[in-house]
């Protein structure tokens, strides 16, 4: 229960009282990222519906995105800036490492960032334009689970999130996934009983949003690995934030193909 309070109170606005057990059951649990997903989800299904009633999907897809990332603090935009400007920087790993830890944002960050915003954006108002808003729902549970795969690969280095990256082992990942399909579970009988879907299209979703969550933290692992030798809490923000509209346009495009 300390994991998770300290999550809510480290990835929400939401001031909780947490000590220093917390956080540190918070670092062993890594594990349980996705129950923040769930509340990320279930903020963000609740914003679109409302919004819909009112606005095109364009427009209610850019207000939730704005809402989902005011009550995150930015916490994972800025890690996306961080990172996106570690990433382009020229020179070795030492002016990657540099360029990621450096307080400022340059031109690479900013581009990186806007690039993300605007699939994310694009990708959301896709699905909920096609009726499928509910995929955003379970698209923010995965993309912690991502979070999880990106620490579970990765190497830890010596900032805040390094004790999470650290704990954080392939069992963990299982588990991680496990519990992301445990969350989405009740979304997608309710799709099947009432919207309806058939037990394969949900099926399908369900393996495929695992596997692209598990995909884009490897890749993210091995991309910060690579530039940086090690993987933090900007990398993880960051992946949070890449896995985003991967996950919406991945299911967008399965779910076309399986009801043609």
């Amino acid at each position: 229960m300390g994991a998770v309070k300290a999550m809510f109170s480290f990835f929400t606005m939401l001031r909780l009282d947490i000590g220093e057990e917390d956080m540190a059951a918070m670092d062993r649990s890594f594990h349980l990222l996705p129950v923040i997903g769930l509340f990320y989800g279930l903020l963000a299904f609740i914003s679109i519906g409302l919004l819909l009633s009112v606005f095109e999907p364009l427009i209610a897809a850019t207000l939730t995105l704005f809402l989902v990332s005011l009550m995150n603090r930015f916490l994972h935009l800025d890690g996306t800036m961080d990172t996106g400007d570690g990433l382009v920087v020229s020179g070795g790993r030492e002016d990657h490492l540099r360029a990621l830890k450096d307080s400022r944002i340059g031109a690479g960050g900013v581009a990186f960032a806007v690039f993300v915003i605007l699939l994310a954006v694009a990708s959301w108002s896709a699905l909920a334009a096609a009726g499928l808003a509910a995929l955003v729902l379970m698209g923010e549970v995965f993309s912690r689970n991502a979070a999880v795969a990106t620490a579970a690969f990765g190497s830890p280095g010596s900032g805040m999130a390094g004790e999470s990256v650290r704990l954080t082992t392939l069992r963990s990942l299982a588990t991680s996934t496990a519990l992301s399909a445990l969350l989405s579970a009740p979304v997608l009988a309710v799709l099947t009983l009432y919207g309806g879907w058939t037990p394969e299209a949900a099926a399908a979703v369900l393996v495929l949003m695992a596997a692209v969550s598990a995909a884009s933290g490897w890749v993210m692992a091995k991309v910060a690995e690579g530039n940086f030798g090690m993987v933090n809490g900007d990398v993880l923000g960051a992946t949070n934030e890449i896995s985003r509209p991967l996950l919406a346009l991945a299911s967008l495009a399965v779910m076309t193909w399986m009801f043609l």
